[in-house]
């Protein structure tokens, strides 16, 4: 089961980067639970989700998968993103004042029948991986 939720999540990270989010919805459970870094409420409602995703697609983010690992139901995602902010006081063009954003993102996913049920957001890879009972180094 493990290998298949991994290979979910790896179609959905793909979709995304395709901007297909016809393709994510499909992967998403009508009741999806999403839990951001430090929230103590959840979005809690697939078309909630997707606008978000939709938000994050206009704001040009490059994605990159670190890992992916499958245990159980659950997959440990780590990600970076990246994208290029302009100076919002230089109207050239081609402006050479510009700001590069850098991050990670970590979280833990639960697949139930093929499908994303729930998404829990952490500040770090280490988190991610305590909360399904791996250590960096058994990853």
């Amino acid at each position: 089961m493990s290998e298949a939720n991994v290979q979910t999540i790896l179609r959905g990270y793909r979709a995304f980067v395709a901007s297909d989010l016809d393709a994510i919805e499909g992967m998403l459970d009508p009741e999806v639970e999403w839990v951001g870094q430090g929230e103590v409420t959840a979005i809690a409602d697939r078309s909630d989700v997707l606008e978000v995703l939709r938000s994050r697609l206009a704001e040009q983010y490059q994605v990159t998968v670190d890992r992916c690992i499958g245990v159980g139901e659950e997959v440990v995602v780590s990600m970076r993103f990246s994208r290029i902010e302009l100076d919002p006081t230089d109207e050239r063009p081609l402006q050479s004042r510009r700001s590069y954003l850098v991050g990670r993102y970590a979280a833990v996913v639960t697949v139930s029948d093929g499908r994303v049920a729930r998404v829990v957001e952490y500040p770090h890879l280490a988190g991610a991986l305590a909360a399904v009972g791996l250590e960096e180094a058994d990853a």
